[in-house]
């Protein structure tokens, strides 16, 4: 790494730069004119040689090593979870700053921008952006939390396909063709037919329910009233969707004027949203529906989605802006 140069224009890699994430990384790093020197673009063996496009000039995508890395000062982990944890498995070194969206690596330093303290963050080291329900679940409560005091929250969550990755857009898509072509629905992503259904996976959704909660921990510390959390595969391809009850000392009013004026939100009064739809290529947590539930004096709910490549895209890239902008920060 050269200290330097990660100020003014680092070389970054981009590992799994074709999936879901890798390619909304890559687009909003183009879209944002981060200054960049270099920037490599690795997968497996079965992509090596594939030519990607980034801000104009083609980039031949080259194979996931150790050696590829020479040179690089900020690697994006973005690779679905087999290729993460053979990497990690392989005892290969990680860059020297490191940060990682998969869900699947090391236990690194959990960061969520806005909420996790900077003083974390350093010139050198492996960060991990949260899951992105883990991103959307402790923005929402912890606003809502400073401002109010939550007493209690549950969450329930539906996952998109894409939350598995190229793999489980594909199966999903498959799926439904299939059966409006009156064939078997095949499934090796899912443990059932997800197409026209909802599944509850139980082991799946137990992994992701406690890696959001171990995550909210890391972000928002353990005195933070700690939700309950369902997560439940939906038949959708992108974004996540909420479904959200908690106790808070206020009136509905005031929890819909006070979201309504943060900018991390938006308000979304028509009847069609917000929905999975109409979120892609939003960073923002949508929200809608805010009502009291009239089981007890604070009850409320609401429905929220969220862009979940976007939203995971932005905050390391968050991550990365603070650490080449800050002040001088320990290697």
């Amino acid at each position: 790494m050269d200290q330097q140069r990660l100020r003014k224009a680092p070389n970054i890699a981009i590992v799994g730069s074709t999936s879901l994430l890798g390619k909304e990384l890559r687009e909003m790093l183009e879209n944002r004119a981060l200054p960049i020197g270099r920037l490599v673009l690795l997968e497996t063996e079965e992509y090596a040689g594939l030519l990607q496009e980034f801000a104009g000039e083609i980039q031949i995508t080259q194979v996931i090593s150790p050696k590829a890395f020479d040179d690089i000062d900020i690697a994006f982990f973005t690779c679905g979870p087999e290729i993460m944890q053979a990497y990690v498995a392989s005892g290969a070194k990680f860059p020297d700053l490191t940060i990682d969206l998969t869900q699947a690596g090391l236990e690194g330093t959990v960061y969520l921008h806005g909420m996790s303290d900077p003083k974390s963050l350093r010139a050198q080291g492996y960060f991990v952006s949260p899951h992105p329900a883990a991103i959307v679940i402790g923005r929402l409560l912890a606003h809502l939390h400073n401002k109010f005091v939550v007493e209690s929250a549950a969450v329930t969550i539906l996952e998109p396909a894409s939350a598995r990755g190229n793999i489980g857009v594909d199966e999903l898509q498959e799926q439904t063709v299939s059966l409006l072509n009156f064939q078997q629905a095949d499934h090796k992503v899912f443990a059932g037919q997800l197409a026209f259904n909802v599944l509850p996976e139980p082991e799946a959704s137990a992994r992701t329910e406690q890696r959001i909660t171990k995550q909210l921990d890391a972000v928002c510390g353990k005195t933070f009233p700690r939700p309950a959390i369902t997560a439940i595969q939906a038949p959708v391809f992108h974004s996540h969707a909420f479904s959200f009850f908690m106790n808070v000392p206020a009136s509905t009013e005031e929890l819909t004027a006070y979201l309504a004026e943060n900018p991390v939100f938006a308000m979304d009064h028509s009847s069609a949203k917000p929905s999975p739809v109409g979120v892609v290529g939003s960073d923002k947590i949508h929200i809608a529906r805010i009502r009291s539930t009239g089981a007890s004096a604070g009850s409320h709910a609401l429905w929220a989605v969220a862009d979940n490549l976007r939203i995971a895209a932005s905050n390391a890239i968050l991550i990365a802006e603070y650490i080449m902008l800050a002040p001088v920060l320990e290697a």
